[in-house]
């Protein structure tokens, strides 16, 4: 049984809007910590203490939002049609 059908139909709209809204959040917060992770890791401000750990799991967080974004936005396809 797949999803579509163990959702009633009432709920498959609001569950679309939710998965985009997800996407969308995601790609916005993944960007803003990637680009964040590699100025930290290349030293390009002028912030002191932060080692090169710190800045690759900042990076690394923001993939892994980044794949968050995608899973919503598949999600919202899915529901969405």
């Amino acid at each position: 049984m797949s999803v579509e059908q163990r959702i009633p139909n009432g709920l498959v709209g609001p569950v679309g809007v939710v998965s985009l809204l997800v996407g969308l959040v995601s790609i916005v917060l993944g960007y803003i910590f990637t680009v964040i992770g590699v100025t930290l890791f290349f030293e390009l401000n002028g912030l002191d203490g932060v080692t090169r750990t710190d800045a690759v799991i900042v990076m690394v967080t923001g993939i892994v939002l980044i794949g968050v974004a995608y899973l919503g936005y598949r999600g919202f396809m899915r529901f969405a049609t």
